[in-house]
């Protein structure tokens, strides 16, 4: 996998076996996976449609899984945890600085994971993400507009059967949702000034923690 940011649009490309909640969603093969900030009034009848222009673009291959969000990708925070990378982008109304949010979540195992697993992903996904608004303060569990998009390398042998938050990969998964979650609603909100996305490592050295 690599990833690359283009006009407030995140791109990843690989060879994904994914799941998305998001519009156009499903179960499949995907060669691009993206997240695009559009306008607070932005309205579309085919949203779709206009996330494969982003892609033609770019002039890539049109299999693709998409979000749309009104947060800016400079709050944008990438978290690597061993086998996965997790890139989140997250504001909850209401946040001055940066104005309406959504919470959205790519998951990317470079393990292969089985279909279940795979969609497993997504809820032990939301319910950290859940765990970490209440932490910060909020009652509510999301916004109206959350989307989570869950892919593996599908070329890669088939590491993890299951994802649930006793796994290797949900444990993993849980830890890096939570923290990135409360990163990126603070650089939304203004709380920390950032002109780039943030990336963060999950360190074992002096004990666990993120650097």
């Amino acid at each position: 996998m690599r990833y690359y940011f283009r006009h407030e649009t995140l791109f990843l490309r690989g060879t994904f076996r994914a799941v998305s909640t998001g519009a156009g969603g499903g179960l499949a093969d995907v060669a691009t996976i993206l997240n695009h900030t559009v306008g607070y009034d932005f309205s579309s009848d085919d949203p779709v449609r206009y996330m494969a222009g982003l892609v033609a673009g770019e002039g890539l291959p049109p299999d693709f899984f998409g979000l749309l969000t009104a947060v800016r990708m400079r709050t944008l925070c990438i978290l690597q945890h061993d086998f996965l990378t997790v890139f989140v982008t997250a504001g909850v109304e209401p946040a001055p600085a940066e104005g309406p949010g959504t919470i959205n979540i790519v998951i990317r195992s470079e393990e292969g994971m089985t279909d279940g697993a795979l969609c497993e992903s997504i809820i032990v996904a939301t319910e950290a993400k859940t765990r970490a608004l209440h932490a910060a303060g909020y009652a509510c569990t999301g916004t109206p507009t959350d989307a989570v998009i869950a892919a593996c390398d599908r070329e890669a042998p088939v590491a993890h059967r299951y994802a649930g938050p006793l796994t290797e990969a949900g444990s993993r998964l849980s830890e890096a949702v939570r923290f990135g979650v409360a990163e990126a609603l603070k650089r939304h909100e203004g709380k920390i000034r950032t002109d780039a996305p943030s990336f963060f490592i999950f360190s074992r050295y002096g004990g666990d923690h993120w650097v």
